[in-house]
């Protein structure tokens, strides 16, 4: 039976127009999902990047409040290893009295051994933090005396390291920690 012309309005389905537009509507919906899943991906990066940075950031405040007779052996600021002689082993404890695990072991060598563990060691910068940076400065609060970094003078712990901000290049990222070595 042939189909009237005017009857043709009433036969219902979709046409090709209609499929395409709906394939196209739902590809941009699943493009904005990808590209949500991404940006979580860096955002939980970042965060992760950032407590490894705090984390390193406190072991190191601590081990300048544990060695305070060298506290000025403390301010440096390297983006790779600091030395490249072995450093002794050497330990402190609270107020700077040396453990001597070698004959060669004094407040300087304990900083030294510090910064070569923090920066170099298996969980520190170099390894955990892409790109990773750390800058110790000190601001002195007495410049009439010969000491840089005088006793009560604040000193500022600096980390910096490499983020991907998006596709088509990085930026930097850091943490700033104030520390008074001595302090309560």
């Amino acid at each position: 039976m042939k189909c009237h012309p005017r009857y043709i309005r009433y036969i219902s389905g979709t046409t090709l127009v209609e499929v395409l537009v709906a394939a196209i509507i739902i590809g941009i919906g699943l493009l904005g999902i990808a590209s949500l899943l991404t940006k979580s991906m860096q955002a939980s990066m970042s965060a992760e990047n950032r407590a490894t940075a705090i984390d390193i950031a406190w072991s190191l405040a601590d081990r300048i409040r544990a060695n305070l007779k060298a506290d000025n052996d403390y301010v440096k600021s390297f983006s790779s290893c600091p030395t490249s002689a072995n450093v002794p082993t050497c330990f402190a404890v609270p107020g700077g009295s040396p453990i001597l695990a070698s004959s060669n072991c004094s407040p300087s060598n304990i900083a030294a051994a510090d910064l070569e563990e923090v920066y170099c060691g298996n969980n520190g910068i170099r390894n955990r933090l892409p790109g990773g940076a750390l800058t110790v400065s000190c601001t002195d609060i007495d410049t009439t005396d010969s000491d840089a970094c005088s006793e009560g003078s604040q000193m500022t712990i600096t980390i910096t390291w490499d983020v991907r901000n998006d596709v088509f290049g990085t930026g930097k990222d850091r943490i700033i920690m104030p520390v008074i070595p001595g302090a309560p």
